[in-house]
């Protein structure tokens, strides 16, 4: 089980009552002008049950709770590639964007990954046209390493929907250097 606390928000892992929340999180995603650059979650109640039962079974995704709130509003997952390097993600319900939610979140976690969990390197990507997400990630110290054509959906006619998308990497050393939260 995990549990970050920050200032406004818990961490923690899901637990199946969380799913309505979680099915207010995925709609909002899915309507978003970004969704197009990621996988497709389904939005119906007993999908969504099921997806919550399967984040609450281990530590790759953990909701974002707001204390004030007393609500999940998003998720964040550190996914392994290896016990060294890990992939970060995360998902902010857009009327809590814009406040710093997403950035006291990913630094909770990557803070917990370097300094309990040991990892040597995060990586993340997202779509060169997803300027906030971009803009995350070079404010938690990410450098893009490469970029390149991606697709997770077709359109009505079933052909891909491609867009130039960016990988970055942030390695434990560097994270520690700028003296990010190290305590």
């Amino acid at each position: 089980m995990t549990e970050l606390k920050t200032d406004r928000l818990i961490i923690r892992n899901f637990t199946p009552d969380d799913w309505k929340d979680l099915q207010e999180i995925i709609i909002d995603k899915e309507a978003s002008e970004y969704a197009i650059y990621d996988h497709q979650f389904p939005t119906s109640e007993e999908e969504v049950k099921g997806i919550t039962e399967w984040f609450s079974t281990g530590d790759n995704f953990l909701s974002v709770y707001e204390k004030t709130e007393n609500k999940v509003i998003g998720y964040v997952s550190l996914n392994g590639e290896s016990d060294k390097v890990r992939d970060l993600g995360y998902c902010i319900h857009s009327a809590y964007q814009g406040k710093g939610y997403a950035t006291e979140a990913c630094v909770a976690l990557i803070h917990y990954a370097f300094n309990t969990l040991n990892v040597e390197r995060i990586t993340s990507g997202t779509a060169n046209l997803n300027y906030p997400s971009c803009k995350l990630l070079n404010k938690l110290g990410f450098c893009k390493v490469s970029e390149g054509v991606a697709s997770f959906r077709t359109d009505a006619e079933g052909k891909p929907i491609e867009f130039i998308g960016s990988s970055f990497i942030l390695e434990k050393e560097a994270w520690m250097k700028k003296g990010h939260y190290t305590s």
